[in-house]
């Protein structure tokens, strides 16, 4: 009888070692796969080979003033609208007090512009003669501050269409700059120091907002001169105004029938008939106004015979003969500064003379 072997179950040992580079147990065995029941095991990656990753989202390209981008309408990216164009947007983001202006340029004549605001409300815009696009609003700006999307739409057509698109920010719109200049003029109190001061200091800080309107420098020129007594800020911000086709704005003082001074009853020298109002010197001509502004004489940068300073014991007066009138007044300062510079400033810009 053969003996018979007593066969000893194989014991499968387990061991949990604890990994130093992770809180949890990882299960090891001494025999087998070492995999858990029903488990499917994690494919292995080739060696060099890359997870496929999702394309981004395109970037929607943010414009800033006065800098130009190019761009270009493509069947094959560009978005497509309802009526079956295409079109490129552009970031935007402005003030209900920017006063714009869109150039879009492009070989194609067709390629239009859209001014789209937030819900997709588009906003009026119109086509200048010089081919600049400007908002068509009462105000003549957007409805509010935020982010508006700059369109350039074109028909759908078999190749790209390049274009290069550029935003300009011209200053404030009328409404807005008008609103702030007149509260400042409504503000000031020539007699006070402390008010001049608050003037002049909205005033360069509007002039800084939109320097291309004259009035700023104009009232800016006031200040330095009679309240300042500056004459070189003066004649800085006067020069300014005139190149904004506004004015050098002086008070003068003058005869009612233009006369010189003559010895007054009280024995001092004057006016017979004294008078008060404005000088206003603008590109090509001079201009006397009254207290009310209301113009009183213009002559004309051509119909000036003679341009000179009179010299007294007390004044520095100044003489403009025309055509048909001799005009002979005195700076507000009676000053021989402010006289020269009144001078100069109708000899340059009114007589075109450099010298």
């Amino acid at each position: 009888m053969k003996s018979q072997l007593n066969v000893l179950p194989v014991v499968v040992v387990a061991l949990f070692v604890l990994s130093p580079f992770s809180a949890d147990c990882q299960l090891y065995a001494q025999s087998g796969t070492g995999e858990l029941p029903g488990a499917k095991p994690t494919p292995t990656p080739k060696p060099g080979a890359k997870a496929t990753a999702k394309p981004s989202a395109p970037v929607t390209p943010t414009l800033v003033f006065d800098q130009e981008v190019k761009g270009r309408i493509d069947p094959r990216g560009s978005e497509k609208a309802a009526n079956g164009g295409l079109f490129e947007d552009h970031i935007l983001n402005a003030k209900s007090e920017d006063l714009l202006s869109f150039q879009l340029l492009s070989s194609d004549a067709t390629l239009g512009l859209q001014l789209v605001g937030k819900d997709n409300v588009e906003i009026p815009i119109t086509k200048d003669q010089a081919g600049a696009f400007k908002i068509n609003t009462p105000a003549g700006g957007l409805p509010a501050d935020g982010e508006y999307r700059v369109r350039v739409v074109g028909a759908a057509k078999k190749s790209a269409v390049p274009f290069s698109l550029k935003v300009t920010r011209l200053g404030l719109t009328p409404i807005v700059y008008n609103e702030r200049f007149n509260q400042i003029v409504i503000n000031y109190r020539e007699s006070d120091a402390a008010s001049a001061d608050e003037a002049m200091a909205k005033l360069e800080e509007l002039a800084k907002a939109d320097s291309s309107k004259a009035g700023a420098f104009e009232f800016l020129g006031i200040i330095y001169l009679y309240n300042k007594n500056d004459v070189g800020k003066a004649e800085q911000a006067m020069e300014q105004a005139i190149k904004l086709n506004g004015a050098a704005i002086v008070k003068i003082s003058y005869d009612a029938q233009w006369r010189r001074m003559a010895r007054l009853r009280n024995g001092k020298t004057g006016w017979e008939e004294a008078r008060t109002g404005w000088l206003r010197i603008r590109p090509g001509q001079v201009e006397v106004t009254d207290p009310s502004n209301k113009i009183l004489a213009t002559v004309l940068g051509a119909q000036i015979k003679e341009l000179s300073k009179i010299l007294t014991a007390s004044s520095n007066l100044i003489n403009v003969t025309g055509e048909r009138r001799q005009f002979v007044f005195e700076p507000g300062s009676g000053t021989q500064q402010e006289a020269d510079l009144v001078i100069k400033l109708i000899q340059t810009h009114v007589m075109k003379r450099t010298n």
